[in-house]
């Protein structure tokens, strides 16, 4: 914005020859670039799918789970390995502060991805190719895709979703043939045995203590517990694991703090209600509600237990 106000009767000099030129250049390059724009939306190959449907975080998370305990080939550092069919549906989930499941695709083969987040907006970025795309809680985006290159693609969250962000990174595999799988390692991998999906819940009353526990590993890795709650000592964003059991744990309650044992019922209370009492310097970071079943938190339980 000018301080000095134009002289009188600028608006009706005549404009300069030159000046005229870029002027009209200008605008018929706009029209050109506007025109194409429309066009290459209606024939180009690039589009994105405009497929979405309603969900919800709850809805979406049972469908992610039921199809990857359907679909595992295997875990790659805590991530369930899907190997879909071409031209099936495939469930990806976008949550704090990861992608699951990582998916081996078949080159040159189409597959309609449906991707969701089970807490806040995250973004689908996928390098190199450097497609870009918002995950949303509420809907579940269809993305119609053909993969044309073979080799290793990562999966960016390039939407800031808290402390663990710069850690969400997922993983595509696209393959030629299934020859390809010894090359990342995938040829050796054991799925864990199928379950027959049943209304009534699965009666785990006469499961070892070692069943029990690698039903909690499963589940640790599945709900995607090992995001924030490591067994390797490291507490950056959530409590670890190992050596938790037994010990006690200082906490805040109602805006007190207190000590309490970290036993069968902190476990299951701090898995079901996790606002209610939380541990003291993971204030900022708090925990969202997992909805596990009362098995799931016993095999959980018994998983926590045998880290020492």
């Amino acid at each position: 914005m000018t301080l000095i106000a134009p002289e009188k009767g600028w608006f009706n000099k005549k404009v300069s020859k030159d000046e005229r030129m870029w002027i009209i250049i200008s605008f018929i390059v706009c029209i050109f670039l506007f025109v194409w724009m429309v066009m290459w939306h209606v024939v180009g190959n690039q589009n994105p799918s405009n497929t979405t449907y309603k969900t919800n975080p709850i809805e979406f998370s049972n469908l992610h789970d039921a199809y990857v305990k359907k679909n595992m080939i295997g875990m790659d550092n805590g991530i369930p390995v899907v190997k879909p069919e071409p031209g099936s549906d495939v469930v990806l989930l976008a949550q704090m502060w990861r992608w699951s499941p990582v998916l081996v695709l078949k080159k040159d083969e189409w597959y309609n991805i449906h991707i969701s987040s089970k807490d806040l907006v995250h973004g689908f970025s996928l390098q190199p190719s450097n497609m870009n795309f918002q995950v949303y809680p509420d809907y579940d985006y269809v993305l119609k895709f053909k993969p044309t290159v073979s080799g290793e693609a990562k999966i960016i969250c390039n939407e800031f979703c808290g402390i663990g962000h710069h850690t969400m990174i997922g993983k595509i595999v696209v393959i030629d043939s299934d020859a390809d799988m010894a090359k990342y390692g995938y040829d050796k991998m054991s799925a864990p045995p199928k379950t027959t999906e049943t209304a009534a819940p699965e009666d785990i009353s006469a499961w070892s203590e070692d069943q029990l526990v690698k039903g909690g590993e499963t589940i640790y890795n599945l709900k995607g517990c090992n995001a924030c709650h490591k067994t390797d000592g490291t507490a950056l964003i959530g409590p670890a694991f190992n050596g938790l059991y037994g010990s006690q744990a200082k906490v805040t309650e109602n805006g007190q703090v207190k000590q309490v044992d970290v036993n069968d019922d902190y476990i299951a209370s701090s898995i079901n209600e996790p606002q209610k009492q939380i541990v003291v310097g993971f204030e900022k970071t708090p925990m969202a509600q997992m909805n596990l079943t009362p098995n799931e938190i016993k095999q959980v339980t018994a998983y926590i237990k045998s880290l020492k």
